[in-house]
């Protein structure tokens, strides 16, 4: 029988709803009550109970206590942590996120892996107002550039794959747009080859459900 938070023993969380690992419960109870489905996995080592919904405002805020520990100064989610962040599902084994300012490289590998670039979203002349979101107190690509980002600087099938499943949350006519108006960027070229092997296969398969 699942335990709900509500009558669990166990109800510690901090500020944002999260078990965080040591406090009290190491990583290994926390992934023993996760086992027996009391707790859901969140981003890093972090938990939440199972009967709190699960919201893109929750999981982000998984992600910015991994950001705030790692980087000094603002920064802005991208990639697989971006798409986690709209989608759910597992949470990525590494955190990827772009700033200008300074990380803390000595807790990078104890707090979890990173691929943290160093670029402004914020500040950037090719990204407006609408490819930004806030989330959870958290700034994140929106789906568009998110899609772009992981096809165009991902370079793996699960980056790949997360991109077919943003499909659903964007215009493809759009996106298909601002492939072309970005055309100087680089490896745009093999993004929008990818886009487009993407677009048919969704297309294919939506024609079929139809």
């Amino acid at each position: 029988m699942t335990t709900s938070h509500n009558d669990a023993p166990f109800s510690i969380t901090n500020e944002y709803h999260l078990y965080v690992p040591n406090n009290p419960y190491n990583a290994s109870e926390l992934s023993a009550m996760a086992y027996h489905g009391m707790l859901r996995p969140q981003f890093g080592p972090f938990y939440v109970d199972i009967d709190l919904p699960d919201t893109a405002s929750q999981r982000a805020k998984s992600v910015r206590m991994i950001g705030e520990r790692l980087i000094s100064g603002s920064w802005t989610a991208t990639l697989l942590t971006a798409a986690w962040i709209h989608l759910g599902g597992q949470a990525p084994e590494f955190f990827e996120a772009a700033t200008a300012c300074t990380t803390r490289q000595r807790k990078r590998s104890r707090i979890m892996s990173s691929a943290i670039r160093q670029s402004d979203y914020l500040e950037r002349s090719d990204i407006s107002d609408e490819d930004l979101q806030i989330i959870g107190g958290v700034v994140v690509t929106a789906p568009e550039l998110t899609i772009m980002d992981l096809l165009r600087i991902g370079g793996t099938q699960r980056h790949q794959d997360r991109a077919y499943e943003l499909l659903d949350r964007v215009n493809i006519d759009s996106l298909r747009q601002r492939f072309d108006a970005h055309s100087a960027l680089p490896d745009i070229g093999t993004a929008q080859q990818l886009f487009e092997s993407l677009v048919r296969q969704y297309q294919s398969i939506h024609r079929m459900v139809v």
